[in-house]
């Protein structure tokens, strides 16, 4: 018996549930301490650590983190819809890096579906939107993205000019020193009904 106790351990461990834990790592940051845009470790406790790039909400989270929910049953809401991933930015600066995500996807129909705040989307006419939404994307895309980059830098560096443009939209402004270096210095922050932040506007 003494001699099977440790292959019974063995056994129960290898059948235990492996404990994950998802951290986003902006491509910026990893390439600023030279690291790569994804990762994946082990803790000494076993605990196994996905480091990764893609920006939270912009996809299906991994199997092993969604809801549990019935053997092949779809997850719905209270009228029968099939639910769609929702992004969770409580931050101005997320909202950018989101921003920034889609950029470099080129995926400008998931970013207007997905953060582009509803109210900015009714301004713009709906659906109607949309197709004036992805060609200011692709036509401005480099200058977008250049200038992302440093509207997040003056955020978290606290050096944005911060205006409340109403309610629920806040506007965040490049330091006037920077304005002249790029193509947009404004990005105005929308909090939509569920509480989460949203993009309202890029000038």
């Amino acid at each position: 018996m003494s001699r099977a106790m440790p292959l019974l351990t063995l056994l129960l461990a290898a059948c235990a549930a492996e404990r994950t834990e998802y951290h986003y790592r902006p491509d910026y940051v990893a390439i600023n301490q030279g690291r790569p845009l994804e990762e994946t470790y082990y803790r000494p406790d076993g605990t196994k650590v996905v480091i990764t790039s893609r920006v939270p909400g912009m996809e299906l989270p991994p199997p092993d983190t969604a809801a549990p929910t019935d053997d092949k049953a779809p997850v719905v809401d209270e009228r029968g819809a099939p639910k769609e991933a929702v992004l969770q930015i409580h931050t101005p600066d997320m909202v950018v890096e989101t921003f920034m995500q889609g950029l470099r996807d080129q995926d400008y129909a998931a970013l207007y579906s997905h953060l582009v705040s509803p109210q900015q989307r009714d301004r713009m006419g709906g659906e109607r939107g949309r197709e004036e939404f992805m060609k200011f994307c692709e036509a401005n895309r480099r200058e977008l993205m250049a200038s992302s980059i440093r509207l997040v830098s003056a955020i978290r560096g606290n050096s944005a000019i911060i205006t409340t443009v109403s309610g629920d939209m806040t506007r965040y402004q490049l330091p006037e020193a920077d304005r002249g270096q790029f193509g947009f210095s404004i990005v105005e922050v929308e909090r939509a009904a569920d509480g989460n932040l949203r993009l309202a506007g890029v000038r």
